[in-house]
């Protein structure tokens, strides 16, 4: 089983592909061609309303970090409401999206987190949860290629694998993990909010 810690030193930030906001990428397995990736894993700001980038061929999720709720009219879908409690949503990078976010404090912009895999030859899951007391098993992926990544977005979580091996993950850093079976998931700080993506090829 292979372990990687992240943290804001290793993470990159560059503009959306539309030019109108930042990113960050925390990880990125990268390829030639205009969008760069096979598959990313990332957060954005998003403080006023505007348009995704379009992304053909790439199959996204979206979920709230913090800072309100967002507003997706997504192209012949009906609207969704996203907020901290609500599951990730998914949808096809083709579609024309725009956005509309309710701030919870003003000036503040909504922290936004992002999964995207190339449909052809990847595909992912992304589950958010809220640690407060019972523990969180995770299964982690088995094929020889797979990528699990785990992101503390607030307070802290202990990882406790079924080899032994346990560490603390503070709030802004992430767990790339590769191999291995299952861990326990529990909150070393209260909240502690997580978010949890597995890579697979097809």
């Amino acid at each position: 089983m292979k372990l990687q810690v992240l943290g804001p030193a290793d993470f990159q930030k560059m503009p959306w592909k539309n030019g109108l906001g930042v990113t960050t990428e925390l990880a990125v397995a990268r390829r030639p061609g205009e969008d760069g990736f096979d598959w990313r894993i990332s957060t954005a700001t998003v403080a006023s309303p505007g348009p995704f980038s379009l992304f053909p061929g790439i199959d996204r999720s979206l979920a709230i970090v913090r800072g309100g709720t967002l507003t997706l009219h997504v192209e012949d879908c009906p609207d969704v409401t996203l907020s901290t409690r609500t599951p990730p949503y998914r949808f096809g990078g083709e579609l024309a999206v725009t956005s509309t976010p309710a701030l919870e404090t003003v000036g503040v912009p909504i922290d936004d987190f992002n999964v995207m895999t190339r449909r052809t030859a990847w595909q992912h899951t992304l589950a958010q949860h809220r640690l407060d007391g019972d523990a969180v098993t995770w299964a982690l992926p088995t094929d020889a290629d797979a990528v699990a990544f785990l992101y503390c977005a607030q307070g802290q979580v202990r990882v406790n694998f079924t080899d032994g091996q346990a560490m603390s993950l503070p709030e802004g850093h992430a767990l790339r993990v590769g191999g291995g079976d299952a861990c326990e998931l529990r909150a070393d700080a209260s909240p502690t909010h997580i978010f949890l993506t597995t890579l697979s090829r097809r």
